[in-house]
C-alpha cells in the first residue's frame, strides 16, 4: 500500500504538505506526528519560524515516515495555494481561492468531466499524478490551476458553468500553460477569460432557441393555458433569465449600430414588454412564445457572433456536479 507527503515551501515560511497514493490515511498520521497542522482545505502545514522546532519535526517526521512504510519529498515547485493567490490578485475583479487535496487518483480522475475546453489542463489531469489543485471562482466563473510534475508550468482551465446558469451547447475554452503566474494571468486574462464568456453566451442563445423550438413544437397556441406544464414553466424561466443579456449584445457598440430602424424599435418595444413580463405570468408566456423568436434571430444574425453552437434537436437532461463544485437549484428539465 502506498503512501506520499509532497512537501512544499510556502509564501508564510512554513512547509506545506500534501499526501496521496492508496494507503494517505498513514501520510496524514505521519504529518500530524510530526506536529504539522491540518487547515480547513485539508492541507497540513508546519510554521518554519522557529529553526529548532523545525528540525525536531522534520526529524520526527522521518522517523514516523519510516515507521509507517511513507514517501517524503521535498517539491521544487512553488506552493499551488502561493501560486492561486498570486494569480488571483493579478486577474481583474475579487477572486477566491480554494484548495482541492486530491489524496486519490480517482478523486483527480472525477475532476475530468467538469473541465470546460480542450488543452493542457486535461493532459494533466489524465497523465499526471496531482495531490493538491486549486480553484478560482469569481461570481459564476470558475477556474482550476494544476501544477504538473512532469515540467515547471502552471496550468489553468475553465471549468463547466453551473447547470443552475446555463446548460453547455458548445467547446469550452482552451485552457492556458505558462511558467510564471504573471504570463498565466495575461494569458488568461487575454484568452481564457473571452473564450469562456463567449461560449457561454453562445450557449444561452442555443438554450433559448432549443427551448422556444422544442415549445412551439410540441404546444399549439390554445393548449398553453394555466396551469403550465413544468417543463414549459422551466423553458419560459430559462428565457427570462437568458433575454436581458441578449438584448445588452443587441445594444453593444458593435452590434448596435448594425440595427435597422425597424430593429431597434422592436427591441425597444421587447425591453419593455420584458419588464412588465417578470411580473405577469401569462404576459411573460405570450411574449416568448410568440415574440422570443425574433429577439433570438437578431441575435444570430447579429455582426460578430460566435458561431460555434451546436444545436439538439430536443431539451436533455442536465448533469449533477457533485455537492463541493455547485449547488443545483432545480434548472434541469
Amino acid at each position: 500500500m502506498t503512501a506520499k507527503i509532497t512537501l512544499h515551501r510556502t509564501a508564510r515560511s512554513a512547509l506545506a504538505g500534501h499526501v496521496s497514493g492508496a494507503g494517505h490515511q498513514w501520510a496524514t498520521t505521519t504529518l500530524e506526528l510530526a506536529g504539522f497542522a491540518p487547515a480547513d482545505d485539508g492541507i497540513h502545514h508546519l510554521s518554519t519560524d522557529d529553526p529548532d522546532q523545525t528540525r525536531q519535526a522534520l526529524h520526527q517526521l522521518r522517523q514516523s515516515a519510516r515507521d509507517l512504510d511513507v514517501t517524503v519529498t521535498l517539491s521544487p515547485q512553488p506552493y499551488v495555494g502561493d501560486v492561486a493567490a498570486d494569480l488571483a490578485q493579478r486577474l481583474p475583479g475579487h477572486w477566491e481561492v480554494d484548495l482541492v487535496p486530491l489524496p486519490e487518483s480517482d478523486q483527480q480522475e472525477g475532476l475530468l468531466p467538469w473541465v470546460w475546453g480542450p488543452g493542457p489542463l486535461t493532459k494533466a489531469l489524465e497523465w499526471d499524478r496531482i495531490p493538491c489543485a486549486a480553484r478560482l471562482t469569481n461570481d459564476r466563473t470558475e477556474l482550476l490551476l494544476v501544477q504538473p510534475s512532469s515540467d515547471n508550468q502552471y496550468v489553468v482551465g475553465a471549468m463547466l458553468p453551473s447547470p443552475d446558469d446555463v446548460e453547455t451547447f458548445v467547446d469550452g475554452p482552451r485552457s492556458i500553460s505558462a511558467a510564471t503566474s504573471d504570463l498565466a494571468a495575461n494569458l488568461v486574462q487575454s484568452q481564457l477569460l473571452p473564450q469562456r464568456q463567449e461560449a457561454v453566451f453562445s450557449s444561452r442563445l442555443a438554450e433559448a432557441d432549443n427551448d422556444l423550438r422544442w415549445a412551439q413544437e410540441t404546444y399549439e397556441p390554445g393548449d398553453v393555458v394555466e396551469p403550465y406544464p413544468q417543463m414549459l414553466t422551466c423553458g419560459l424561466r430559462r428565457f427570462l433569465t437568458h433575454a436581458p443579456e441578449l438584448i445588452a449584445y443587441l445594444r453593444g457598440p458593435k452590434t448596435r449600430h448594425a440595427l435597422t430602424a425597424h430593429e431597434a424599435e422592436f427591441l425597444d418595444y421587447f425591453e419593455a414588454a420584458l419588464g412588465h413580463a417578470q411580473k405577469d405570468g401569462d404576459e411573460a408566456m405570450a411574449l416568448w412564445l410568440t415574440e422570443g423568436e425574433q429577439l433570438i434571430e437578431l441575435v444570430r444574425a447579429a455582426p460578430d457572433r460566435p458561431t460555434t453552437v451546436t444545436q439538439p434537436a430536443t431539451p436533455t437532461a442536465m448533469p449533477v456536479r457533485p455537492p463541493a463544485v455547485v449547488t443545483s437549484t432545480g434548472r434541469a428539465r
